[in-house]
């Protein structure tokens, strides 16, 4: 097993795949000099490459189905009717529900992306000597940002900046001297309100997935620890692997619910900006 357990959640220019006492087997990941900026290609950039590749992959055998589709053939084959049904399920109880029917279809292929996205990357994780991207908040981080642009440029790209800035304001009533003061701070809590929503949907992902794999970690460091237990070494083993194998089987439901509750939130967020007046 790694020198670390817990070298499956972090991210490192040394991928470090065994620890044997005749060294290990690991291999370091390049390293640039890019204007001046020390550029290191890490772990977790290596699996969210291959998870794109995976998802390209995914996508190559649907859009050929499709042209045959308007062409009058019929789907074929569980793989078509998988991720068919998983694009259908998308659309029609996460994009449609949330967004409203009128935009959700714009937004179907970028929130169908998403989830496979987050999904690929939770599953590699489940892997030995792989790791798991989305247990780093620099990768869910990063996914929130990008998901904050698209809510928020979405919204300015179909109310307009200045009509989008206006949904902000409320209307109290009030005499403007003295409504001043209350509409500033409303414009204040829901511009930092926006800022918690990305917060949460980075937080989110990367707590559920740090907190699992430490949780398997620690049971996998229970032999390490039990080596010199004597007759206890066989039951503290055995009954570190059986947790281990429950709790990745646990694991494995939460790498789909997570990955379907990130996208959740982003449509219920971007539901919110495109249709203030609700």
């Amino acid at each position: 097993m790694a020198a670390n357990p817990l070298e499956h959640v972090l991210d490192t220019g040394h991928w470090h795949i065994t620890d044997t006492i005749g060294g290990g087997i690991g291999f370091h990941l390049p390293h640039f000099n890019i204007f001046g900026y020390h550029f290191q290609i890490t772990k977790f950039m290596v699996l969210e490459v291959i998870a794109a590749l995976i998802i390209l992959g995914i996508y190559v055998w649907p859009g050929r189905m499709a042209q045959r589709l308007r062409g009058g053939a019929v789907p074929r084959g569980w793989f078509t009717n998988l991720f068919e049904g998983m694009l259908t399920f998308i659309r029609d109880q996460v994009a449609r529900p949330y967004i409203g029917a009128h935009d959700a279809d714009r937004f179907v292929p970028f929130l169908t992306t998403l989830f496979l996205f987050v999904l690929v990357l939770n599953l590699l994780g489940m892997f030995p000597f792989l790791g798991s991207p989305t247990a780093s908040i620099g990768v869910t981080g990063a996914l929130a940002v990008c998901c904050f642009f698209v809510i928020h440029g979405s919204a300015i790209a179909k109310l307009g900046f200045f009509p989008y800035l206006k949904s902000y304001v409320p209307n109290t009533g009030l005499p403007l001297l003295a409504a001043a003061p209350l509409i500033l701070l409303i414009v204040v809590i829901e511009m930092f309100g926006h800022l918690i929503k990305t917060f949460v949907l980075a937080v989110r992902l990367f707590a559920n997935m740090l907190g699992g794999h430490t949780v398997l970690a620690v049971l996998l460091g229970f032999i390490t620890l039990a080596k010199g237990a004597g007759f206890l070494f066989w039951p503290i083993t055995l009954g570190s692997v059986a947790g281990v194998v429950a709790l990745s089987f646990l694991e494995l439901f939460v790498a789909f619910l997570q990955a379907y509750i990130f996208v959740f939130l982003t449509s219920l967020f971007l539901g919110s900006v495109l249709h203030p007046e609700h």
